[in-house]
């Protein structure tokens, strides 16, 4: 069992198939607003930096200097948001976006796209650290 589903109250669901619901109506829930602001932001900006805290790729969730099993990824994954987020950038191969994001503990980088590039920050539970430093210009 994952702290998250034993200390958020919103995911505190007895039964597996009702988790499941939940989860995936979260996903779909900031797939959604993402797909809208990344529309409107891809109109006005080149770069893009886009923070989530589930990894939105497969290949954006370490565990241990590897990409977490099948197992594990719908509990450290949103697969919603790295569709919308794929589409987006496919759609303007002239812009760019970094995705930052945690939840897995596992640090890692991906490219995804020539134009989207993921960030997963590692962590310890009570070991704040900083990840790294983006220079924006």
């Amino acid at each position: 069992m994952l702290n998250d589903y034993l200390l958020i109250e919103e995911l505190r669901i007895a039964g597996k198939q009702e988790l499941y619901a939940k989860l995936n109506a979260l996903g779909n829930e900031a797939a959604e607003l993402l797909a809208e602001r990344g529309q409107e932001a891809v109109a006005r900006h080149r770069h893009l930096i886009v923070l989530t805290h589930v990894p939105p790729f497969r290949e954006s969730c370490w565990h241990e200097g590897k990409i977490s099993s099948d197992d594990y990824l719908p509990h450290f994954s949103c697969r919603a948001v790295g569709d919308r987020l794929g589409e987006i950038m496919r759609a303007h191969p002239e812009r760019t976006m970094i995705a930052l994001c945690g939840h897995t503990h596992g640090a890692g980088y991906v490219r995804i796209l020539e134009n989207l590039e993921v960030r997963t920050g590692g962590a310890i539970y009570g070991v704040p650290e900083l990840q790294e430093v983006l220079e924006l210009g």
